[in-house]
């Protein structure tokens, strides 16, 4: 079973706004896995980090949580959480796969993105590539890999970046 983690940002939102955008992605990543026969375990931080902890608490727990998943699921605003920018570092680190399961909102997102999550530039040039030995025009193909990669979701069978050695 692919155990994933929900990135974010939590601190600085009303709680309930946070746990119903993490929820959402919870439900989202759960169903696609479910439609699809993947068993997959997800952490959701705003289930198990109360709102009150203080941000120092809420992160030990999260990182712990997190270093035991072999895949990570971030969320848009990534980029604007001191919590979520960690965890990223740590993922990178500890070489655990990132999906973007959001379309990021624009053209610089989408730069932040390739920066901080090397697996979405590989998947944005495969694309490319593909589209390239299809003998699609390049600014055609880049508009291509570019609209898939902002339209790009969980794929059906989980993380396709996990490799094999690396599931539980």
């Amino acid at each position: 079973m692919k155990h994933i983690y929900i990135c974010g940002p939590v601190s600085g939102r009303i709680p309930k706004e946070a746990a119903d955008h993490f929820a959402a992605a919870e439900y989202r990543i759960f169903n696609t896995a479910l439609e699809n026969n993947q068993q997959i375990c997800i952490s959701n931080p705003t289930r198990f980090c109360s709102p009150d902890f203080e941000w120092h608490k809420a992160m030990r727990l999260c990182v712990g949580e997190m270093s035991k998943c072999v895949g990570i699921a971030l969320l848009q605003g990534w980029q604007h959480s001191r919590g979520a920018m960690l965890e990223l570092k740590l993922a990178q680190d500890l070489h655990i796969p990132v999906v973007y399961i959001e379309p990021p909102l624009d053209y610089l997102g989408l730069s932040e993105l390739f920066a901080v999550v090397p697996e979405t530039l590989r998947y944005y040039n495969a694309r490319l590539t593909q589209f390239h030995n299809e003998g699609v025009e390049e600014s055609l193909a880049e508009n291509r890999a570019t609209a898939e990669l902002a339209n790009r979701y969980l794929d059906p069978y989980g993380f396709e970046y996990i490799e094999i050695s690396r599931e539980e």
